[in-house]
C-alpha cells in the first residue's frame, strides 16, 4: 500500500508539473499575441489608419486679400543657438522667434506639446506651428488633423500639437508672426499659412 501510495503521488506530482506547464505555456503564447497586436495597432496608427480622413481644402478660396495682414507681428528676439535643455524667455506664448536648440523638431502631427525651444527652430526653417488647447472639443482636435494631413501635398513644413496656451484655444504662429483663435477657424488658419509660410522674414526659410 505505501508503495501503490508512492506511485500515486508521483504521478499527481508530474500531473501537476505538467499543468502548470501548460499553463506557462498558455500563458506566455497569450503575451506574444497580445504584445503583436499592440504592435500592430501602434503601426496602423503610425500610418494614420486610424486618423480621420484628409480635409479637402480649397486653397485659392482661402488667399489673403492684397494687403491684408494676418495675424499679429510680433518683435524679432533673434536666432541664436543655445545648448539642448537650456531654457529662453520668449515674448509671446508660444514663441515666434528667438534662441532655440540646435535641432528642430520633425513636421507634422504630435500627440504631446514640443519643447518651445525645438519648434521654434522649426519656425527658423520658414514653417507653421499649430498649438491647440487640451479642452479644444475633439471634433475640432479632429478637424485640425485632418486640415494639416489636407494641405500637406502644399504645406509640409507644419507641426500641429497641443500645447498649455494662456490666451484663446487655437494659436498658428510663424516667425514673428502669431495668429490667436478662440475656436476653430478653417480659413483663418489657411490664410495664416498662405501669408507666412517659407515667409523671406524667416532666417533660413529654404531649410526643411
Amino acid at each position: 500500500m505505501a508503495r501503490r501510495g508512492g506511485k500515486d503521488g508521483r504521478l499527481a506530482a508530474k500531473q501537476r508539473y505538467a499543468a502548470r506547464s501548460r499553463w506557462r505555456q498558455r500563458a506566455w503564447t497569450g503575451g506574444l499575441l497580445a504584445g503583436a497586436v499592440v504592435l500592430a495597432i501602434l503601426g496602423l496608427r503610425a500610418a494614420g489608419v486610424f486618423d480621420p480622413p484628409a480635409a479637402s481644402v480649397d486653397l485659392n478660396a482661402s488667399r489673403p486679400a492684397p494687403g491684408e495682414t494676418i495675424g499679429t507681428k510680433m518683435p524679432d528676439q533673434g536666432n541664436t543657438h543655445i545648448p539642448e535643455n537650456q531654457r529662453f524667455s520668449y515674448n509671446s506664448t508660444p514663441p515666434t522667434s528667438g534662441s532655440h536648440w540646435p535641432s528642430p523638431t520633425s513636421w507634422g502631427i504630435k500627440d504631446s506639446q514640443e519643447p518651445n525651444e525645438r519648434t521654434t527652430h522649426n519656425l527658423e526653417h520658414g514653417g507653421i506651428v499649430i498649438g491647440y488647447r487640451a479642452d479644444l472639443p475633439p471634433a475640432d482636435v479632429a478637424r485640425l488633423n485632418a486640415l494639416v494631413r489636407g494641405i500637406s501635398g502644399t504645406y509640409r513644413k507644419i507641426v500641429l500639437e497641443p500645447y498649455a496656451l494662456t490666451d484663446g484655444q487655437i494659436a498658428v504662429t510663424a516667425w514673428r508672426w502669431i495668429l490667436t483663435l478662440q475656436a476653430y477657424d478653417e480659413t483663418q488658419i489657411v490664410k495664416f499659412i498662405q501669408a507666412h509660410y517659407q515667409s523671406s522674414e524667416a532666417p533660413e526659410p529654404n531649410v526643411f
